[in-house]
């Protein structure tokens, strides 16, 4: 399957997740796995551009290849969204006291709590080393972004960072990882009731069972907007080009206004 620029990478890489390393591996069941595990994976918007770039590699084949009945529907990624959904701190101290049962398990749930207490995406938690630290500091460039972030770290964050940059061999795939974050939530006690919709009907379940890896990431922002941190402070500690994306992580916050606003 022929793919080009940074576009058809990012596309290749999510089709080879599940499974798609050539035409004729494309069927419907698999075009639905590939969808699902792309909005459990990232932003909304990240995932409509992943379909989007998807779309028009169909198409630019779709004289040479068959590809299954209904498929430009699969990939139109409406109506299927959950709410966003994060987790408080509370929440994230009960993760880090799990007990862990396999490697695979160990290294989601350390790469995770990075994520959550460093705001850092996990492509570049997996490119730590310690020469990313100076006293008591983090810096990174975002793979994604070209940003830099400089992020205050605690001892115990830097620790998980060094296990995951000696563990790196032992990362599931991608759809693998969200499964075992929410089986690990499941065990720390994650069952806070919440909304979500699906197939166009709403319905509560309890948090564990929507966790995916994009979930931390959003936590690190709702976190600290909670705390008071402005729109600036997230944006640079997530590595983010403006703070209107910023805003888009932070789920469910209420405006800060002055006494005499009030």
């Amino acid at each position: 399957m022929e793919s080009k620029g940074g576009a058809g990478q990012s596309v290749r890489k999510h089709l080879m997740a599940v499974g798609i390393k050539d035409w004729e591996d494309i069927t419907r069941s698999k075009l639905y796995e590939f969808c699902d595990t792309i909005r459990e994976s990232v932003a909304p918007g990240t995932a409509r551009t992943v379909c989007a770039n998807l779309k028009s590699l169909f198409n630019r084949y779709r004289d040479e290849v068959d590809f299954p009945n209904g498929w430009e529907k699969i990939i139109a990624m409406k109506g299927d969204t959950s709410r966003a959904t994060y987790l408080t701190p509370d929440e994230l101290k009960q993760l880090e006291g799990v007990r862990t049962k396999n490697k695979h398990e160990r290294i989601v749930l350390v790469e995770s709590l990075i994520e959550a207490y460093t705001g850092a995406r996990v492509s570049d938690v997996m490119t730590f080393t310690n020469e990313n630290f100076k006293d008591g500091y983090l810096t990174y460039t975002s793979l994604k972004t070209k940003v830099t972030a400089t992020v205050p770290v605690s001892e115990k964050t830097m620790e998980w960072i060094r296990y995951a940059q000696e563990h790196r061999e032992d990362e599931p795939t991608l759809k693998c990882r969200n499964e075992i974050i929410r089986r690990i939530a499941k065990r720390a006690g994650i069952n806070e009731k919440v909304k979500t919709r699906r197939g166009g009907e709403e319905k509560t379940t309890e948090k564990w069972e929507v966790l995916t890896s994009h979930c931390f990431r959003r936590s690190t922002a709702t976190n600290l907007a909670n705390a008071g941190a402005t729109l600036t402070d997230i944006r640079f500690t997530m590595g983010h080009t403006s703070e209107s994306m910023s805003s888009r992580y932070i789920v469910g916050s209420r405006p800060t206004l002055s006494q005499k606003a009030m």
